[in-house]
């Protein structure tokens, strides 16, 4: 109903789980990679849980669209099932012929060994997720356990993801379930939003719907997020119930006050008793008043030594000039996600302006008309020495992957940028609501150097803002696809590659090209403890497991490899 008043493709803040709206936050990001280590090398299973409306759901589907397609996935999304349905449940999945009526558990179970031989001697991995697994059975949980029985000498043929609420950790903590609970082999607790997420996850949405501008100011978002704790859920009805206000009241913009008025029939509550209610406080406080007068009037009338004047006069004199005022005191729930802090800035030492550069470039509107999307990503390609129409691929992103390059799609600031270091598509949004791609190829302090259809144009990072609601890509190159989340006893390349990155970072190494033959590639404990100290220093976390957000920093920082934003000067280990 709103969509064209506000110039939107679709609504933004439906409460359907669709992957194309996903925002990883940070937390996000991690759970995601701990699906993707799950299904990719865990040895058993995966637990994921969190808060209803935190966006679990959203992110199996979103594991799912990444996955490649030599996996087979069987998503249940009913956990009310006795034993043998969940297995007939997971044959349907799978499209495994089978029999429900005649079927015994040990058919069931022999079928099944046999297809995951078979589609393992053909190099394919078979995935089950299991939603809304706190409303499971100790029964179905031990049939779920029993499935993971089913291994090659080497190799598990079955890998399992458990998607709940918390109420599923207290359930696996039971006494009789401790054998599944010892298989786990990783597990992320899901959490709200932050403040700060909350904004940038309202403006995801909103510019994927295409909108031209932000469309809910910054106090009406402070409100969405305090009555909405930063559950994702929680934050699609309320923006959604305010889009419909906005566009009732024929508003171009939400403010707080109507966010407070989606809030409340959100709530249910009614307009009726709220006047009532302030109807019966105005009466209350006129009656205190009335009754106040009369005590004052009463109190002035008494001998100056009363009795009630000495018990409530106090024997400090309290002059005008050394009242005080007490300060107001605003009550705001407590935060729910941890502020996650973006790592020290580092060093920059400014690159050579490009010499093509015009001192006086025209204006950026004009040249938007001059742009378009495949000339960006040609731009783009052409920067990491790729020929971007020779590649197969109908996505730009499935093309990077054919060269071991890996996508990076983000909502964020300048700042975000410069900390990654590498060239970036721009999205700009003009008035119309029509979408422009870019290259932003250099940027240092406060000036952008762009790249338009081969040619480059100086601007302040305020004239693009005018046209930028946060949207860029990137390109950037991980040890191996899909990314890989490291941990203490893993041994491949991805080692050496956080080997290297590290010794460049803390000035250990000169002779790079040495460093396969130098280096080891299992991850043990001393690399592990450098790991932690690196993300201490550069405020990641630090768990010591080295997934997307660290292999990114370690990138960043080191330098390596190009193009680059700037080059950069690593810190040095002391």
């Amino acid at each position: 109903m709103y969509t064209t008043h506000f110039g939107l493709k679709a609504a933004p803040f439906s409460i359907t789980p669709d992957p194309h709206y996903l925002y990883l936050s940070v937390r996000h990001r991690e759970a995601l990679a701990h699906l993707l280590y799950g299904v990719n090398e865990g040895p058993g299973f995966v637990l994921l849980t969190g808060e209803v409306g935190t966006g679990k759901t959203t992110l199996c589907r979103s594991l799912i669209e990444q996955l490649p397609e030599t996996v087979d996935v069987a998503l249940l999304l009913n956990p009310r099932l006795s034993p043998m349905e969940l297995l007939s449940a997971l044959f349907d999945e799978l499209r495994i012929s089978h029999d429900p009526q005649h079927y015994t558990p040990k058919d069931y179970i022999d079928t099944l060994s046999s297809y995951l031989l078979t589609a393992h001697s053909v190099n394919r991995r078979t995935v089950l997720i299991l939603d809304e697994a706190q409303n499971l059975t100790i029964e179905v949980l031990e049939q779920v356990r029993l499935l993971t029985n089913l291994e090659t000498s080497n190799q598990k043929l079955l890998q399992i993801i458990l998607v709940g609420q918390p109420e599923l950790n207290k359930l696996i903590k039971r006494n009789t379930l401790r054998q599944l609970a010892q298989r786990i082999t990783a597990r992320y607790h899901l959490l709200p939003l932050s403040s700060k997420d909350t904004k940038a996850y309202i403006n995801h949405r909103l510019a994927i719907s295409g909108a031209r501008s932000p469309l809910f100011t910054n106090a009406a978002i402070r409100l969405v997020y305090r009555h909405s704790a930063g559950v994702p859920r929680l934050i699609n009805i309320i923006c959604d119930r305010a889009l419909l206000g906005g566009y009732v009241n024929n508003k171009n913009q939400i403010d707080k006050h109507i966010v407070h008025k989606a809030i409340q029939e959100v709530r249910g509550e009614s307009l009726n008793s709220r006047h009532s209610s302030l109807t019966g406080w105005l009466v209350g406080t006129l009656a205190t008043a009335l009754l106040f007068g009369v005590l004052m009037w009463g109190w002035h009338s008494l001998p100056e030594k009363s009795f009630f004047k000495k018990l409530f006069i106090s024997p400090v004199s309290l002059s005008s000039e050394s009242s005080e005022v007490l300060p107001q005191v605003t009550i705001v729930p407590p935060e729910h996600v941890p502020v996650v802090e973006k790592p020290v800035k580092p060093i920059v030492i400014p690159t050579e302006p490009p010499q093509n550069s015009p001192v006086e470039p025209p204006k950026l509107l004009e040249l938007l008309e001059k742009t378009s999307t495949e000339s960006a990503f040609i731009t783009l390609f052409n920067l990491w020495k790729l020929d971007y129409t020779s590649l197969e691929g109908e996505k730009a992103c499935q093309r990077a992957a054919t060269q071991g390059l890996a996508c990076l799609l983000r909502t964020g600031t300048w700042k975000d940028i410069r900390y990654f270091n590498r060239p970036v598509v721009l999205e700009l949004v003009t008035a119309n609501g029509k979408q422009h791609h870019l290259i932003v190829r250099y940027l240092q302090d406060d000036v952008v150097t762009l790249v338009i259809s081969g040619q480059t144009y100086e601007f302040s990072t305020e004239k693009i803002n005018d046209f930028w609601l946060g949207q860029f890509l990137l390109l950037w190159q991980p040890p191996m696809l899909p990314v890989p989340l490291i941990r203490v006893g893993v041994t491949n390349d991805a080692v050496l590659w956080i080997r290297k990155h590290l010794n460049i970072i803390e000035g250990r190494s000169n002779a790079l090209e040495t460093f396969e033959t130098t280096l080891s590639p299992r991850f043990d404990v001393a690399l592990k403890q450098r790991v932690i100290a690196f993300q201490r220093k550069y405020k990641l976390g630090a768990d010591g497991i080295v997934g997307e957000e660290t292999m990114l920093a370690l990138q960043a920082l080191s330098g390596i490899g190009n193009p680059l934003l700037y080059q950069i000067k690593a810190a040095s280990s002391d």
